[in-house]
């Protein structure tokens, strides 16, 4: 399941948290207002028109594009986290104590 498909009307309302900078008529590029300005980590990723759909490319998945069928959709699915990985669960290893034979 692609997990930006899935917004929800609340992280539709915070899509105002999000700093959009229009670069063309057709591009805009995303960054996270709550970081200072020059910080590269502020830059999510760049919306881009492409006839009727609007493309999203985030950083950090530069492999994948997703496709919306409207601009606040493209902009609300930067709110959507995605999920790390599971880490495989560590084995807790008991020391092995050394025993001395006098």
């Amino acid at each position: 399941m692609n997990p930006n498909n899935g917004v929800s009307d609340a992280e539709i309302l915070r899509v105002s948290q999000l700093g959009i900078l229009q670069l063309t008529p057709t591009e805009w590029l995303v960054r996270d207002p709550q970081i200072l300005d020059g910080d590269p980590a502020a830059l999510l990723g760049v919306i881009q028109q492409s006839g009727d759909a609007f493309e999203v490319t985030k950083l950090g998945v530069l492999t994948t594009r997703w496709f919306y069928s409207s601009f606040d959709r493209a902009q609300a699915s930067f709110l959507v986290r995605s999920v790390p990985a599971p880490q495989p669960a560590s084995r807790l290893v008991q020391p092995v104590g050394s025993r001395s034979t006098e």
